[in-house]
């Protein structure tokens, strides 16, 4: 498998996403895909974001379907911070697991071993696919200071594709900050269309070869 960026390319009024190979090296090399079904279901583990479309907005089964269906695991938490990410997709990961999904990162910062710590947890899933972040404000905190950790966070979560050859990103932040129309007014948390776009996005990566 070749790992690869999931892009928004605008066609009109629609965004459709497209597949941008990774540059050579770490993150060329091929993995042997696995196939989903029941018996090696595999895992999507996120926080409000994923609620939201999964949840909220009846998105779940789609996800399932791509993981392997109704056995496979899709667990969301609003507030969930990464290190709880870390030890819901050890939990939720089945022995021979055919991909698991990373929504995370929509509530703080996460350090460097955070994600190290991740990627171990999923280093033998052949389709780790990871979901980067947007929210309208992440640059002010509620007591009026500056903050620029999400530029932080999905720098690192483009970086994993180079480094890591079974893991996928998915662009959401390219796809939500050109396209308000997808968002509830929290400008945070995908709407009903949002939703069925945030999920086909996360579809879309997993059934790449």
């Amino acid at each position: 498998m070749t790992n690869r960026i999931l892009t928004p390319l605008l066609a009109g009024a629609a965004a459709l996403a497209v597949v941008v190979p990774m540059a050579s090296g770490a993150g060329s090399q091929s993995a042997t895909q696995a196939k989903c079904s029941g018996k090696n279901a595999g895992a999507a583990v996120g926080d409000s974001v994923l609620w939201m479309a999964a949840e909220n907005y009846g998105q779940k089964k789609a996800l399932q379907s791509a993981l392997g269906g109704s056995s496979a695991a899709v667990d969301t938490r609003t507030s969930r911070q990464f290190g709880e990410g870390i030890s819901a997709m050890r939990a939720a990961l089945k022995p021979g697991a055919c991909a698991a999904v990373i929504a995370l990162g929509t509530n703080g910062p996460v350090k460097p071993e955070q994600w190290k710590e991740m990627m171990a947890v999923v280093k033998r899933v052949p389709r780790v696919v990871v979901v980067n972040t947007y929210t309208k404000d992440h640059r002010t905190r509620r007591d009026g200071q500056q903050q620029y950790w999400m530029e932080q966070l999905n720098g690192d979560i483009a970086k994993l594709a180079k480094s890591n050859k079974n893991v996928r990103v998915v662009n959401w932040n390219g796809t939500a900050a050109g396209n308000s129309s997808l968002l509830e007014p929290d400008g945070v948390h995908p709407n009903a269309s949002g939703s069925s776009r945030y999920v086909a996005m996360i579809v879309a990566a997993l059934r790449q070869k």
